[in-house]
């Protein structure tokens, strides 16, 4: 995909999500399942899970991770202390050795990002899932590119979250309003600019 076009009339920040904006994450829940088979419906109750939770506010990292687990937990019919141990020993390890083998992020976005400082705006990566720094340097991001690296269980809630992403603006030192959000999901990205007053640009690889 060429480089989008980014309307920066205005605009003094920019968010950028990672999955399917950064770079093409096509193929990647298969090969998930595939590194993973005997958890394979642990990994179909996270994703359950996290779409109850998605736009929930939670305050705090600790505490939406244990409405997390609790939920993979009950769906799975296991302990929360079991779908932790899956998360952090088997699916985050997983994600961060599939993205490195077999993704990257497109060609266009360190030019990008450099032209971005050189104009003096700001920048930021903003994901829903955790372990963010790994699966950048994975993907052979350098989180320098970049003022704020920042994934939304760390800020306390899921996209879109106002709560959470007004933090991040925050952590930009920008207002909402002058800043813009790019991803390729309406439903995620999209609503949470237009909970915070941002601009959205809709992109797809």
């Amino acid at each position: 995909m060429m480089a989008p076009q980014l309307p920066l009339d205005g605009i003094r920040a920019v968010i950028f999500d990672l999955d399917g904006t950064l770079y093409n994450k096509k193929g990647l829940p298969l090969r998930l399942i595939a590194a993973d088979v005997p958890h394979m419906m642990m990994l179909g109750n996270e994703r359950k899970a996290r779409k109850e939770l998605m736009g929930q506010w939670f305050g705090e990292e600790a505490t939406y991770y244990c409405k997390l687990f609790a939920r993979v937990a009950e769906l799975s019919h296991s302990t929360p202390e079991k779908a932790r141990h899956w998360y952090e020993r088997h699916y985050m390890p997983n994600m961060q050795r599939i993205l490195r083998r077999h993704y990257r992020v497109e060609p266009w976005v360190e030019g990008m990002l450099a032209d971005l400082r050189q104009r003096g705006v700001k920048t930021a990566v903003y994901s829903d899932y955790g372990c963010l720094r790994e699966r950048l340097e994975a993907l052979g991001f350098d989180c320098a590119w970049v003022d704020v690296v920042a994934d939304a269980p760390n800020l306390g809630g899921l996209k879109p979250s106002r709560e959470a992403a007004m933090k991040l603006c925050s952590m930009l030192g920008v207002d909402p309003k002058a800043t813009l959000m790019v991803g390729d999901r309406d439903d995620t990205d999209g609503e949470t600019a237009r909970r915070c007053g941002m601009r959205f640009l809709h992109v797809k690889l």
